[in-house]
């Protein structure tokens, strides 16, 4: 609400010229109206009025040429912001109250709103893993993140009047870090503590640790973590199945009521493809849960890594670098080997990298050379630039004279190739800077360029990362060397390598992959969690091996002894792309086809969605984490049956006070509307009154 609190003119010139302008008017209208022959028979009053809207009209037109401006002062009052913000994760209802919590609770928070909103402002959210605006509680949510919901608050709320913030929620969390220790919220928080806080009878199966991939004929281990809580003087089984089959089963006595169990079994990988693995403990009557006694691995067994080798002509931070960026995907084994002892047999490879290029090429680095393998050439001070332009790798390096550069990266638009993340990108352009040579860059052929050079501030055409396609063969050039500080710098910034590491292992998958010639192909990851969406991604070749996407691609989707979907996929702007949206837990197998001419044209494959159980852990509400929120911040600590008392304590609270501030608007005179139909109504009456008195 704005309350009017006073307007004044101003102008750019001196105000007091405005003088001038009521004389113009005044001494127009005495001379065009004082010894007018026309108006002899017509009333004196008649007269001085036209001559009052001559004289409005000028003087108004002359005051606008001072270029007035008309400032309006506002005094506006804003009132506090109640946000009330209610847990809706699934862990609320797993307790002895959860028919309190669907019915009488959800009452009593809808009357605590309604009492609020006679004086506040009051917005409503839902938090699970994400923080939805809206009263919509139906306790679904799979993940809590209290430290997201509360900077999310914060962000939306950032400089405004927030009276107090109502935190409606059991206290678990399993995703994020701690609120109490992370959150710069400067509003006073109170909560309402649900949930149970006693113990209550139930076997969890906590963990269930293993390898996403593993090796034909390697043995692999499960380690397995659980408990049982109030359960003393039963028994449970553990019970380990794959494709239907029962592999392990051991019986527990559980002797006290904090029993723990922790079980480690090795199997052997037998078959090839994704091997399905149920892991279950038996339940006993009285639990609270049982959701939580099973869990479903999905294990990939592949026939082999990829071997990867790094030649080096001398030992170098990036070798270790790159190597450990490599081996965090599994699928990849790295062998390290200085160029003096490499022998030319590149037969056990799909990759070699080589760091750095000798002044002299022996007979075993031109065998690679000469080889269809994948290379990738990483070039610094020990590079012989000239040794290197004459292998025509695609891109050349001419006029350095052994000079160079501090080189930043800069990601380019529209690489075809492969995609970044939108973090890695973000990460990347902020990376400090690598040494590359210093000269003329020249692309010799059709190449696509990843990162360009940015020196200083100013980002230049000069590709720093560029890669090649050539009958077959793929390569890539990283002109610069220093990647090591990438790595160091994305552990430093994020507590993390993943940047690095995707940048590194989309480089590493594009070149080791030898090419796809099928001309349908279905992409999708191989794992997803039950709160993600699905999406494919669809490709079809013509005979020139060009993307087309006339025909319409159908998919089908089967769930393991389940339900069947069907879709059809959208097309791109050359390819195809389906979001098949959320689906249930379980183990998918899918059947896309397509026709194309004359040819029928059909994809396989199969993917997981993992159930989440993070909610399912825990069931014990942690009231003392509400508790140290309160007294963070300012606040008090409710139950759920005393929000009336919730809403008293808010209401007495002389800090949660409406703000009045001051806001200034300042317009242009002559851009009002009203100013034009202003002087159109003078104009127009005066022209009346001389055209009715004969005058025209």
């Amino acid at each position: 609400m704005g309350l009017l609190a006073s307007i004044n003119i101003i102008t750019d010139y001196p105000l007091w010229l405005s003088i001038f302008c009521v004389v113009l008017g005044a001494v127009y209208a005495f001379v065009l109206y004082r010894k007018e022959e026309k108006f002899t028979d017509v009333s004196s009053w008649i007269v001085k009025m036209m001559a009052a809207f001559r004289f409005l009209l000028v003087t108004i037109l002359a005051f606008l040429l001072l270029s007035p401006f008309i400032k309006t002062l506002f005094n506006k009052v804003e009132k506090p912001v109640i946000v009330i913000a209610q847990d809706n994760s699934s862990s609320i209802l797993l307790n002895k109250d959860s028919a309190f919590y669907k019915t009488q609770y959800l009452e009593r928070l809808k009357k605590l709103e309604t009492s609020l909103e006679e004086k506040y402002e009051v917005k409503t959210y839902t938090f699970g893993e994400n923080l939805e605006e809206g009263n919509g509680f139906d306790f679904s949510k799979k993940v809590t993140d209290l430290s997201n919901a509360f900077d999310e608050i914060e962000n939306k709320y950032y400089n405004r009047n927030v009276g107090a913030l109502i935190l409606a929620s059991d206290g678990i969390f399993n995703q994020g870090s701690n609120p109490v220790f992370n959150s710069g919220i400067e509003f006073p928080i109170y909560t309402i503590a649900l949930g149970d806080t006693s113990i209550q009878k139930d076997i969890v199966l906590k963990e269930a640790i293993h390898n996403k991939i593993t090796f034909l004929g390697n043995q692999f281990p499960i380690e397995i973590a659980a408990e049982a809580l109030e359960c003393l003087g039963n028994k449970t089984q553990l019970t380990i199945t794959h494709d239907g089959k029962q592999l392990f089963s051991k019986e527990y006595s559980i002797e006290d009521e904090h029993f723990s169990i922790n079980e480690n079994v090795l199997f052997e990988a037998e078959k090839v493809g994704v091997q399905h693995y149920r892991i279950s403990l038996s339940t006993i009557e009285g639990e609270v849960s049982t959701i939580n006694n099973t869990k479903d691995l999905y294990i990939e067994v592949l026939d082999g890594r990829q071997n990867i080798l790094i030649l080096a002509n001398a030992p170098h931070p990036d070798v270790k670098a790159l190597k450990l960026s490599i081996e965090s995907n599994e699928n990849y084994k790295v062998t390290n080997q200085l160029m003096s002892d490499f022998d030319g047999n590149t037969e056990a490879y799909s990759l070699v990298i080589v760091h750095q290029l000798p002044n002299n090429i022996n007979p075993a680095l031109s065998k690679l050379l000469e080889s269809d393998v994948s290379v990738l050439f990483v070039l610094g001070n020990q590079s012989n630039m000239a040794r290197y332009n004459s292998l025509n790798v695609g891109l050349n390096i001419t006029k350095s004279n052994n000079r160079f550069n501090e080189i930043l990266p800069a990601v380019a638009s529209n690489f075809p190739l492969f995609t970044l993340s939108e973090n890695t990108i973000k990460n990347i352009n902020v990376m400090p800077p690598v040494v590359g040579p210093f000269g003329v860059y020249q692309i010799k052929t059709n190449g696509y360029v990843l990162l360009n050079q940015k020196i200083g501030s100013v980002e230049t055409d000069s590709p720093l990362m560029v890669f090649f396609q050539d009958n077959g063969k793929k390569s890539a050039v990283l002109a610069a060397e220093g990647i090591w500080k990438w790595r160091m710098q994305d552990f430093l910034k994020n507590k993390n390598h993943d940047a690095f590491n995707e940048l590194i292992n989309k480089t590493v998958q594009f070149l080791s992959v030898k090419e796809d010639k099928s001309k349908f192909r279905i992409v999708t990851e191989n794992i997803y969690f039950e709160n993600e969406i699905i999406q494919f991604n669809g490709e079809l070749y013509n005979d020139s091996y060009e993307l087309v996407n006339g025909p319409e691609i159908v998919i089908e989707l089967f769930e393991e002894g389940g339900d069947k979907y069907d879709f059809v996929f959208n097309r791109t702007a050359t390819s195809y792309m389906l979001n098949a949206g959320i689906l249930p837990a379980g183990f998918y197998n899918y059947k896309a086809k397509v026709k194309y001419g004359t040819k029928d044209y059909v994809e396989t494959g199969k993917f997981q969605v993992k159930q989440l159980l993070l909610e399912a852990n825990n069931t014990i509400a942690n009231h003392q984490l509400l508790q140290n929120i309160s007294e963070k911040f300012g606040g008090k600590l409710f139950f759920p049956k005393e929000t009336e008392e919730l809403a008293k304590s808010i209401n007495s609270n002389e800090d949660i006070t409406s703000i009045i501030y001051e806001e200034n608007d300042l317009k242009e005179l002559i851009s009002l509307k009203w100013i034009f139909f202003v002087l159109l109504t003078l104009l127009s009456l005066e022209w009346f009154l001389r055209k009715r008195n004969g005058a025209y």
